[in-house]
């Protein structure tokens, strides 16, 4: 089992600025538009993303909540409005591990 460590790990090195992380659901799958990553540092991966006013900031600590409830969420027995309740960008943090996992070819969780 990969650890959530070993993943922030990978995250951090393998995501640059500028790179496009197309919006995912385990659910309905690609949806069609795509975020853009503005900042990684040790703490946070930062993106901006479409219909977001802002550049969205988003910790260490949210991407490991998600981790956590990974395998759950894509089997289908977390549905995608509790994790909303876990943390309000769990929208980005969802299409970023599975981005991760289709890099890598992990089904980590």
């Amino acid at each position: 089992m990969t650890t959530f460590d070993s993943v922030w790990t990978r995250l951090q090195s393998n995501l640059k600025p500028g790179k496009a992380i197309k919006n995912w659901t385990a659910l309905r799958g690609y949806l069609g538009d795509t975020m853009k990553i503005v900042g990684v540092r040790s703490g946070y991966i930062a993106v901006n993303a479409p219909n977001a006013s802002s550049t969205q900031v988003i910790s260490k600590a949210n991407f490991e909540k998600v981790w956590e409830v990974w395998s759950d969420y894509k089997s289908g027995k977390l549905p995608q409005h509790e994790l909303r309740d876990i943390t309000w960008f769990s929208k980005y943090i969802i299409s970023i591990l599975h981005w991760w996992e289709q890099e890598s070819g992990q089904e980590g969780g």
